[in-house]
C-alpha cells in the first residue's frame, strides 16, 4: 500500500509533469506566433523592395501611381494584420497582384519603344487575350461591390483604361505591348478579387 508520504510524492510529480507540458505548449504556441510574424516581415520587406524598384522609374505612367498608392495603402494594412490569418494571405495576395500589374505596364512601355520585335502573327494571339481581359475587367463591379474598399470604383475604372489602351495598342499593330496592358488590367482584378475575399471570405453565390 501507498504511504501518505509517497502519494503526496507521486501526486506532486504529475503535477510538475503537468506545469510542465503546460509551459512547453504555451512556449511553442509563443514560438509559432513569433515565426509566423517574423515570415510577415519578412514577406512584406520583400514587397516593399518590389514596390520601391517599380518606383524608381523616372516615367511612371498615372495607372502605376494609382497602384503604387494601393499597394502603399494594403502594406500598412497588412502590417497590422496577425500573420497567419486568413486576412494577410488575401492582402499579401492583393499587393502581389498590383505589384505584377506595375512590373506588366513598366514592360508595356519598354515595349512601345522597341517596336522591331512585333511579330504579325502574334495578331491572333492577342486577340484571345484581349477577349479574355475583356470579360476579367467586366467582373469588377462585382468585385468592387464585394470588398467594400472605398478606392473599388477607381480599381475598376483604372482596369477599364488599361483594356482600352491595350486595345488601342492593338489597332496600332503593338501586339506585345497590348498584351502587356492586358495582363496589368487582369492583374487590377486580381488585386480587387483578393480584396472582396478578404472582406467577404463566404460570399453570397451572385444569381442569373
Amino acid at each position: 500500500m501507498m504511504t501518505i508520504v509517497a502519494h503526496r510524492f507521486w501526486v506532486g510529480g504529475i503535477l510538475a509533469g503537468l506545469c510542465g507540458l503546460l509551459v512547453s505548449a504555451g512556449w511553442a504556441a509563443d514560438r509559432k506566433k513569433r515565426s509566423a510574424e517574423e515570415k510577415k516581415l519578412e514577406e512584406l520587406d520583400e514587397l516593399s523592395k518590389r514596390l520601391n524598384r517599380l518606383a524608381s522609374d523616372a516615367d511612371l505612367a498615372d495607372e502605376q501611381r494609382f497602384l503604387h498608392d494601393r499597394i502603399g495603402e494594403l502594406m500598412k494594412r497588412a502590417r497590422e494584420t496577425p500573420g497567419d490569418s486568413y486576412l494577410f494571405g488575401r492582402l499579401e495576395e492583393a499587393i502581389d497582384d498590383l505589384l505584377d500589374g506595375s512590373d506588366a505596364l513598366r514592360d508595356a512601355r519598354r515595349a512601345a519603344i522597341d517596336k522591331d520585335e512585333d511579330d504579325e502573327d502574334d495578331r491572333e494571339r492577342t486577340a484571345r487575350e484581349l477577349e479574355q481581359t475583356y470579360f476579367r475587367v467586366q467582373q469588377g463591379d462585382y468585385f468592387a461591390e464585394q470588398s467594400r474598399d472605398p478606392q473599388a470604383g477607381d480599381y475598376v475604372r483604372t482596369a477599364q483604361r488599361l483594356y482600352q489602351q491595350a486595345r488601342a495598342a492593338y489597332d496600332a499593330r503593338e501586339y506585345r505591348r497590348s498584351r502587356h496592358m492586358a495582363d496589368a488590367a487582369r492583374e487590377v482584378i486580381g488585386g480587387l478579387e483578393n480584396l472582396a475575399q478578404a472582406a467577404v471570405r463566404i460570399p453570397e453565390p451572385p444569381k442569373l
